[in-house]
């Protein structure tokens, strides 16, 4: 996650979240639940209230993606310096977040406390563009090129080539061009394309050497780089979300900012059609969104859709992938096919995850018993001899109140993992990790402290092994248990 990645490193403005009963594609009301076994993008209909609904499902990760590339480039503003820990840049260049992730960071959902965060937006318009990077010896890293629409197909870098990436020639979506020797190509379905950079950091004192590392990291257009000339690429201009009326959100804002989106859209084949039928509802990639051309029980029905749609994505977050002792996993990763509500539902909650192969992120709310995981209670997560997270780089699970901030604590833990210095394990070889709100009365307890109100944890398996992938090994409950 940039779990999820973003979700978890840029501002993302407040959508409508009126949570209320479902409904279906017919815009009938079904018993409540029932709306998760219709699929809601089956045949046609010109039936406002559906379209909606759909346009509400299918656009929110192309609205989020956006959000995190406007909040991340501040095209009013691009300049701007930015908070150590968040690596915003001008679009068209490479930001660094030069701190770890901490409570401080107030904004996002759920970033990680394991890596460093090197981000690019590019404007292909502007491309294509070249990656280089250095040679980061045994150190773990990657870099996730991810698509406008919340998905990823390719991420680079330990996992596939090593030590050090070659040159990446990343272009599309016009005129492509021949890929110059020696080089990995990426291409861009969209005007825009995101580069999620992630390295490994061992401690604050392994910081300065990071750094030097990201310092040798560039991104330059093409034919800067043919030429060998090391210079920046233009700051374009980005169109610009609509921001909220004098009056506050309109119930039709989403709808708004998913026009905005389509003005640059290039529908692909399996969307084409879904895309044309929003012209019903006066969607289109030619004029955006055009509320005015429409009459008012449209508009009325559209504003339910859009509440709807909401309530149904954020009930598919409870439920991401398979459910398996109180975790939620994922294991298709950000490729998501045409399940339009799971592409959602991770866009909510774990926004630019990487692919499968590179990364899993199991993920609980919910404890042992299937009760809401609440820090005013005691839990262990308890690890077998030898059934820690089977992984070829490495493991942490970090704590979260439920909304995806870290949680302040004395003892500045924020994360546990195969990395964490001082961990005990007991005389079975279990390893066993208390959260709980206050300090543990044995001082030989492996703490991840929880706030005192309802959390989430998160687990990363980085390079996750085959039984990771395969769910022939599955994370251990998480079991309510007396104050320690």
């Amino acid at each position: 996650m940039i779990s999820g990645f973003a979700g978890r490193l840029a501002m993302l403005a407040t959508l409508p979240a009126l949570l209320v009963t479902s409904t279906i594609a017919t815009g009938q009301e079904p018993a409540s639940g029932s709306a998760e076994q219709v699929d809601l993008f089956a045949g046609q209909t010109r039936d406002p209230y559906a379209l909606g609904l759909r346009a509400y499902v299918w656009g929110y990760p192309l609205v989020r993606a956006a959000q995190i590339r406007q909040n991340m480039t501040l095209p009013s503003d691009p300049f701007r310096p930015r908070p150590l820990t968040a690596p915003g840049a001008p679009i068209n260049r490479m930001g660094h977040a030069r701190k770890l992730a901490s409570p401080e960071l107030r904004v996002g959902v759920a970033p990680n406390n394991d890596t460093l965060y090197n981000l690019a937006w590019l404007d292909m318009n502007d491309g294509p563009f070249v990656l280089t990077t250095p040679d980061f010896g045994a150190r773990y890293y990657t870099f996730q090129m991810g698509q406008a629409d919340s998905s990823t197909d390719v991420a680079l870098g330990q996992r596939t080539h090593g030590r050090q990436l070659p040159p990446v020639f990343i272009q599309g979506p016009g005129k492509l061009q021949r890929v110059p020797a020696g080089m990995v190509e990426v291409r861009s379905s969209q005007r825009y394309l995101m580069i999620a950079g992630r390295i490994l950091v061992d401690g604050a004192q392994d910081l300065p050497t990071v750094h030097a590392l990201q310092d040798r990291i560039k991104v330059r257009r093409w034919a800067d780089y043919a030429r060998g000339r090391e210079v920046f690429a233009p700051v374009s201009a980005q169109r610009l979300l609509p921001e909220p009326g004098n009056g506050g959100a309109s119930p039709l804002r989403f709808l708004e900012m998913l026009g905005t989106v389509l003005r640059d859209w290039r529908p692909g084949p399996q969307d084409a059609a879904l895309v044309r039928s929003f012209a019903g509802i006066g969607l289109t990639t030619h004029d955006g969104f055009r509320p005015d051309r429409l009459s008012p029980a449209t508009r009325e029905a559209l504003a339910r859709a859009v509440a709807d749609g909401e309530a149904q994505v954020r009930r598919k977050t409870l439920t991401l992938g398979k459910r398996i002792n109180g975790w939620g996993i994922n294991y298709g990763g950000s490729q998501f096919g045409q399940d339009h509500l799971l592409r959602a539902a991770v866009a909510m909650d774990q926004i630019y995850v990487l692919p499968a192969d590179e990364a899993l992120y199991p993920n609980a709310r919910t404890d042992a018993a299937s009760q809401p995981l609440d820090g005013r209670k005691s839990y262990v997560l308890r690890f077998a001899k030898d059934q820690q997270p089977p992984v070829d780089a490495f493991w942490s699970a970090t704590m979260y109140y439920a909304k995806g901030l870290m949680v302040p604590n004395p003892i500045e833990r924020y994360a546990i993992g195969d990395r964490t210095k001082g961990l005990i394990t007991a005389a079975d070889g279990s390893l066993e990790i208390v959260m709980q709100h206050n300090r543990p009365r044995d001082p030989n307890a492996n703490w991840l402290p929880t706030p005192d109100e309802p959390f989430m944890v998160m687990l990363r398996l980085y390079r996750p092994g085959e039984a990771a992938r395969s769910g022939a090994w599955t994370p251990p409950p998480i079991t309510q248990i007396a104050p320690r």
